[in-house]
């Protein structure tokens, strides 16, 4: 639907020196009280007239036009009104007080904030009053807010840390609620994101062991929480990598391949990636566990959020074009070829949202089936 205005002329419009337009009136667009009228010509008045519409260009020249000229102009305003012969009043101490609270409710103590919050979630006689099912009293879900709310930045996680804050997770992890675990694992996970500080925290108080023994065991968000856990401090800090692997945990993260649970087995497949991607040892380990077989299952049997990060496991192990893995993925037993080519013609590949995925298939096709055969048995797997 058109606009009713008339079309906008960005063009310069030419006035006489009379001031008036084609038509004898004065001319648009300048305030009638700075047209010049026809036939004046007294030059005082003229004079005025010229006067008064430089003043308002001048003012229309010092409208800011961004953010830099709106510093510039307050400044020059601000200067203004502090200049010689501008009184200003004191404060009365009504509005005094007044600020006052405003300012210290706008400052926060981020040490005792923390301090309060660490006492609250290590009372032990509080946590153990909590059992199965019981929906978490407000102080303890306040406290784990709050930590959440400020251990993202990594210098109040490092504070944290050496206040002895990571004494909440045992008593938390011995915890019989489900709810309570979850969102101890929240807590641990942004304290050791990217955090090699923390990362080494946490693997010297043993919850990497922990974290291994929950995730066979948790259910539900729980477990999301724990593997987001366990990523974050495993990835991005060797120590912790390769005490994981030496501790039996791609066993655990192969069986959590195939989890009921979509978003857990997500996680799960995004840290098996990173693993394969990194730690050769690793990825030894997990063809070993048949890992192959086990991913081509999972495809086979259905599309969900996690499909994409099971052929991305895929990718990085035959990127190697290790002749072992490339044995096992032509193997007639897993069907692999034709799995992938189902896959390629399911119905919600068409949105482009899935183009990865189809990316996925299509380069591991390629891949797997286009170079020379190979001549060796597969492993009786």
């Amino acid at each position: 639907m058109g606009s009713n205005n008339p079309p906008r002329n960005n063009k310069a419009v030419a006035i006489p020196a009379n001031g008036q337009g084609n038509s004898g009136q004065p001319a648009q667009g300048i305030p009638n009280q700075l047209a010049l009228s026809a036939g004046n010509n007294n030059p005082q008045n003229a004079q005025t007239d010229l006067s008064a519409a430089s003043s308002l260009s001048s003012v229309d020249r010092r409208q800011p036009k961004n953010l830099q000229s709106l510093l510039k102009f307050a400044m020059e305003a601000t200067q203004a009104e502090d200049a010689p012969g501008n009184r200003v009043a004191p404060l009365d101490d009504q509005r005094r007080q007044f600020l006052e609270d405003a300012l210290r409710s706008l400052t926060v103590n981020v040490a005792e904030v923390l301090d309060n919050a660490i006492k609250v979630l290590t009372n032990r006689e509080l946590l153990n009053s909590i059992k199965a099912g019981d929906e978490l009293p407000d102080e303890v879900k306040n406290s784990f807010t709050i930590l959440l709310d400020y251990v993202d930045d990594m210098d109040v996680a490092n504070d944290f840390s050496k206040m002895g804050g990571f004494a909440v997770f045992p008593m938390c992890y011995s915890s019989e609620n489900e709810d309570l675990r979850a969102r101890a694992s929240s807590v641990l996970g942004t304290l050791c994101q990217n955090n090699p500080y923390c990362q080494e925290r946490a693997l010297n108080s043993g919850l990497l062991a922990v974290l291994l023994s929950l995730v066979q065991t948790e259910r539900g968000t729980a477990l999301t929480k724990c593997l987001y856990a366990l990523s974050c401090m495993s990835r991005g800090y060797e120590p912790a990598s390769l005490e994981l692997i030496r501790q039996g945990g791609c066993p655990v993260l192969v069986e959590l391949l195939n989890s009921s649970e979509p978003a857990a087995k997500t996680k799960a497949a995004f840290l098996v990636r990173h693993f394969c991607q990194n730690y050769p040892d690793a990825r030894k380990r997990f063809v070993t566990l048949n890992i192959v077989k086990v991913i081509a299952a999972e495809i086979k049997a259905g599309r969900n959020e996690s499909t994409e990060h099971l052929l991305s496991i895929l990718q990085v192990l035959v990127s190697t074009k290790d002749q072992v893995i490339l044995r096992l993925c032509r193997d007639p037993k897993y069907n692999l070829r034709q799995t992938l080519q189902d896959h390629l013609r399911r119905p919600e590949l068409r949105d482009d949202r899935f183009l990865e995925e189809k990316e996925y298939c299509q380069e591991l096709l390629n891949t797997i089936y286009s170079g020379p055969p190979v001549n060796e048995e597969p492993a009786d797997r």
